[in-house]
């Protein structure tokens, strides 16, 4: 049995981000999309309504720069024509691209933005400033819903900017373009369940993206770790903030690593529904009609998706791995 899932966000009170020394030109956008979804029915009655979004992005552009050579300015108009959406795991929100302010190998933003390239960080529904309270967490956060969402979002990308309102062509053009300028090329980048989101979306709609960099992802994860978490109600552990979140320190981790980071880390962390982890049934399941270039890269003490690493990379050599990767496949 499906139903169609209806979708309302609202601002909420975050954290403020903390600011990065390198930061490109970014900037904050909210926009409205609107899309309908199949969902699995985890309680009832169903919801028969459209569904409707308002998203919260940070859109970063690279700065502008002079060109020594026409190769070097082939290679500059190519990579701006590529538009990175990134797309963050379970438990966090758009802040995670940029390094919470740790700058290089942690800000994904500066470090792509550096090299050429735009990028933007989406609040998936009900994390960041896209406010969870007053959506069902069941019927309403499931993934089919992010994939069709995150396709509207791509198909006005693709699309001329509406024209200005005393333009006589208006009636002709696309409903909202929120970049204010078209990219004819679509790289998404996911993490942990983003990954896994990417996939959805070039299963269901394999033209939508040219390229998918997906880190902490497998087609065989570890499901019995991720059900043995020591997870628990958000409200327990972020009052003011979500639904449910993993109640361990990360902190505490015996691992190398930098532990103001995962600190902060911690203080960042967002919340994920119940829909989100009932409705990834297929995460097992590849885009076989995707055609693009792809780039997996999980970490080796990554503890759902981990199986023995290929190479063993710092953070900074997986940047510079994923560099290379769109100066070959993009």
């Amino acid at each position: 049995m499906t139903s169609v899932s209806k979708y309302l966000a609202l601002s909420h009170s975050i954290p403020a981000h903390p600011s990065s020394p390198n930061n490109p030109l970014c900037t904050p956008l909210s926009f409205t999309l609107t899309a309908t979804a199949s969902h699995i029915t985890l309680a009832s009655p169903p919801d028969p309504s459209n569904s409707t979004a308002i998203s919260e992005a940070v859109y970063c552009q690279p700065k502008s720069h002079k060109v020594k050579d026409a190769k070097e300015s082939d290679k500059k108009e190519k990579k701006d024509d590529v538009l990175q959406i990134l797309l963050h795991g379970a438990t966090y929100n758009k802040t995670m691209w940029s390094g919470f302010g740790f700058g290089y190998p942690h800000d994904w933003q500066s470090f792509e933005t550096s090299q050429g390239y735009h990028t933007l960080a989406l609040d998936r529904l009900s994390h960041g400033e896209n406010d969870p309270r007053g959506i069902n967490p069941l019927k309403d956060v499931q993934m089919p819903l992010q994939t069709e969402l995150l396709h509207q979002l791509i198909s006005f990308i693709k699309s001329n900017p509406s024209p200005k309102p005393n333009s006589k062509s208006a009636s002709t053009k696309p409903k909202t373009n929120p970049l204010g300028r078209k990219f004819n090329k679509i790289a998404l980048v996911g993490h942990s369940l983003g990954s896994y989101l990417s996939v959805a979306l070039a299963r269901s709609y394999p033209l939508d993206a040219s390229a998918l960099v997906l880190t902490g992802y497998s087609l065989k994860p570890n499901t019995l770790h991720v059900a043995s978490a020591p997870w628990a109600p958000a409200h327990s552990v972020f009052p003011a903030r979500g639904f449910y979140d993993n109640a361990a320190d990360a902190s505490g981790k015996p691992y190398a690593y930098d532990p103001e980071l995962a600190k902060t880390d911690y203080v960042y962390s967002d919340a994920k529904t119940l829909g989100e982890v009932m409705s990834l049934y297929d995460w097992g399941v590849g885009a076989e009609k995707f055609e693009g270039s792809v780039l997996v890269a999980t970490g080796q003490r990554d503890w759902v998706c981990c199986s023995p690493p290929e190479e063993d990379y710092s953070a900074g050599k997986t940047l510079e791995v994923v560099h290379e990767f769109w100066e070959r496949e993009i």
